[in-house]
């Protein structure tokens, strides 16, 4: 049994502030886009597609899962949109991987939140991605915990943030039902989840984890299945092989499954968000290899 307990590390602030400025995003339900009705939706795949590899992640060491979540997600979605354009020009992880940290600092000013108390909410990482945007991690270095205790209590640093309007997000849209996330799997958008829901640390022979206990986490969905047993692919931030047991569909091991009753709650609770490059999210076909439809 995996004996790591993730409760330290979560930083999901489930605040009533929170809602306030959701409402100043848009929701997924107002884009028209199409869904891949039972197909399983593995856009995880497109990190292997665009860099030969899943990326071994270094796990996170404070509450800052908020900022790993959302960046992994802009990260999938450069993947994503390296494929969708043909593969053109060299996509080098160094160049395509988000810093948390700077994210992080952003996040937490965006929410007025800045201060020593580790935190932060969903609706204010992608505020601060779409009005101040985010900066490669090669500007940066290697992820440290307290770099990002640092710049989560102070701001990110001014030139840096000068620096990353040139990356901004697109836009970001609330998630709210097990049809608008299938939707904006189904084009291409990565879904960052921020919940209160806890699992357990092992994960059954499909690769699945049950609902268990309560955490405060931000996380990122990166797949879909819609087979005999319908689910989300949860991509975490606590380093490789978490949690053990064992995986399918050719999933990263830093990932696991949670069946569709459970997406969906997580869902309702307002603070789980699509991801998109441009300002609209416009429907467009995915390769077919990323549905694996035929597996065992």
């Amino acid at each position: 049994m995996n004996s790591f307990d993730p409760k330290g590390l979560c930083g999901w602030l489930d605040v009533p502030e929170r809602h306030a400025v959701a409402a100043t995003m848009p929701a997924l339900a107002q884009f028209a886009l199409a869904s891949l009705a039972d197909s399983n939706i593995l856009l995880y795949k497109a990190w292997h597609d665009a860099t030969g590899a899943y990326w071994p992640y270094t796990a996170q060491t404070i509450g800052d899962c908020v900022s790993h979540g959302h960046g992994h997600g802009y990260d999938l979605l450069q993947c994503i949109e390296w494929v969708l354009d043909g593969g053109k020009g060299d996509l080098k992880r160094e160049d395509a991987e988000t810093d948390t940290e700077a994210l992080y600092g952003m996040g937490r000013e965006a929410g007025n939140m800045l201060g020593w108390a580790d935190g932060c909410y969903g609706s204010a990482a992608v505020k601060a991605m779409t009005t101040m945007g985010v900066v490669p991690r090669s500007l940066v270095g290697p992820y440290d915990g307290q770099r990002a205790k640092q710049w989560g209590a102070r701001g990110t640093p001014a030139e840096l943030k000068q620096k990353a309007a040139q990356w901004k997000l697109g836009n970001a849209a609330l998630v709210r039902t097990w049809d608008e996330l299938v939707s904006a799997m189904s084009n291409g958008y990565p879904v960052t989840i921020c919940t209160g829901m806890g699992f357990t640390m092992r994960r059954d022979e499909q690769g699945f984890c049950s609902r268990q206990g309560r955490w405060g986490h931000c996380m990122l969905v990166c797949g879909i299945r819609q087979d005999s047993r319908p689910g989300a692919c949860i991509f975490q931030s606590w380093g490789p092989n978490v949690p053990s047991g064992p995986t399918t569909l050719d999933q990263p091991d830093n990932s696991f499954w949670i069946d569709r009753p459970n997406i969906e709650a997580i869902l309702s609770e307002g603070d789980s968000w699509a991801l998109s490059k441009g300002p609209l999210f416009k429907p467009r076909p995915l390769p077919e290899r990323w549905s694996y439809e035929d597996y065992i």
